[in-house]
């Protein structure tokens, strides 16, 4: 096991991409023992043969078509005549905008992008500074995967073996707090910067720009609505999406091209395999981990340490957020779950609830250097200074940790929904 995380962290500090730093750190290990290096592939198509995964490219392919049919512009149309009245409402407009927009996606990276071509160059024709726009941008794009669908919730429930509909229900509240969070920073900057208003509340125009957005709007209503009939399964509700996305674009809007499709073909199929290129090879890592007895090992150390269930998340939360730093996501969350699930269950912590958890860690890891993903996008679309956009960023980090101690350590707010709906 020494040797495995050695050679992997090596290999990581050389700027080796991280799937082929697992497999090259997971064929050392096996070759060294001896054993035939066929077991290396063996692994990797066994961690991809599951029927779930197939979601992945399915829910991609569903936010592609949404964004490229303009879908964003109409959200965030809709969500400045609801908001934009208030101080700081054009600010506030990325906030409830990204609330849709991660109902539609999934992705934090989509919509980071998104909001940062639509948002600020209104916002800097409005006053705020593009720093300021570049930074909403990229925190309002941290709901992605936490308000469902999500295609971390669908790696994650394939590796905890939980509901995924259980999953999807128990993100909404939590990514409603994240939501809330953000919008109270944006209240208070906007007031000391004072910030203007985007003209008055209008009705009649809320009305319009609703009608204009309701088909988009619709979107996560037919995802939620699917599971709890029991109509669909998880790979089923992201086929429909998909084709409700491609419809909706070429037939309702009119806005997505034939023309654009091998685009978006080639687009999804460049992001899925990343996805699972990461996936496939954490299998035969995972295993070595899993043979070396390193779930127990961690079990046991923890133990040692603590034995009560809010400490040990504490101690959670503060280790995923340190890798976070440091590794991709997808990454973190397929090495790190296999090895965390039997601590989490003998301390009787709730599965859905660790993985909103789990979640929120990962996707605060995006807003911090030096693998901080969005904090990427939003500069060079933006085209500022990291300095200047982490000097901005700053206060919004602040209310997402609150906000992140609020979900992990008010499990209701995970948990309500799910129970509440039922199965």
């Amino acid at each position: 096991m020494t040797l495995l995380l050695t050679s992997f962290a090596g290999l990581l500090l050389v700027g080796t991409p991280i799937a082929i730093a697992m497999i090259a750190a997971s064929g050392l290990v096996i070759w060294l023992e001896g054993v035939p290096l066929t077991l290396v592939a063996q692994r990797v198509f066994a961690g991809l043969q599951s029927f779930p995964l197939l979601a992945v490219p399915l829910f991609t392919l569903a936010g592609s078509l949404m964004n490229e049919s303009g879908i964003s512009e109409r959200l965030f149309g809709f969500t400045r005549a609801m908001v934009g009245h208030i101080r700081g409402g054009l600010a506030q407009t990325a906030i409830v905008g990204n609330v849709f927009l991660a109902g539609i996606s999934g992705s934090s990276v989509a919509d980071t992008a998104a909001t940062t071509r639509v948002l600020v160059p209104e916002l800097e024709r409005n006053g705020y500074s593009r720093a300021f726009g570049a930074a909403l941008s990229a925190c309002g794009g941290t709901l992605g995967p936490i308000i469902p669908p999500s295609i971390l919730m669908v790696l994650y429930a394939w590796q905890a073996n939980v509901s995924l509909g259980a999953l999807f229900v128990a993100g909404i509240l939590p990514g409603l707090v994240m939501a809330f969070a953000m919008a109270m920073v944006i209240a208070i900057v906007a007031r000391l910067r004072n910030y203007p208003t985007s003209g008055s509340f209008s009705g009649s125009i809320l009305w319009i720009q609703f009608k204009r957005a309701i088909w988009a709007l619709m979107m996560p209503v037919i995802i939620i609505v699917g599971f709890r009939m029991g109509a669909v399964t998880a790979t089923e509700i992201a086929g429909v999406a998909a084709l409700y996305s491609a419809v909706v674009g070429v037939f309702v809007y009119r806005t997505l091209k034939w023309s654009r499709l091998p685009h978006i073909l080639a687009t999804t199929a460049r992001e899925t395999a990343v996805i699972l290129m990461i996936a496939g090879a954490a299998s035969p890592f995972s295993w070595i981990l899993g043979i070396e007895q390193a779930p127990q090992l961690v079990v046991s150390t923890v133990q040692s340490i603590t034995s009560e269930p809010w400490a040990v998340l504490l101690i959670l939360n503060i280790a995923l957020l340190v890798a976070g730093m440091f590794m991709e996501t997808i990454a973190v969350m397929i090495i790190l779950v296999p090895i965390l699930i039997p601590l989490l269950q003998s301390m009787q912590i709730d599965l859905v609830h660790f993985g909103i958890v789990l979640l929120v860690n990962l996707v605060l890891g995006q807003l911090t250097p030096p693998v901080g993903v969005l904090l990427f996008v939003s500069m060079t679309i933006a085209k500022v200074s990291m300095t200047k956009l982490l000097r901005e960023i700053w206060p919004f980090l602040l209310g997402l940790v609150i906000a992140l101690l609020l979900i992990t350590y008010v499990p209701h707010l995970s948990l309500w929904l799910p129970k509440l709906i039922g199965p």
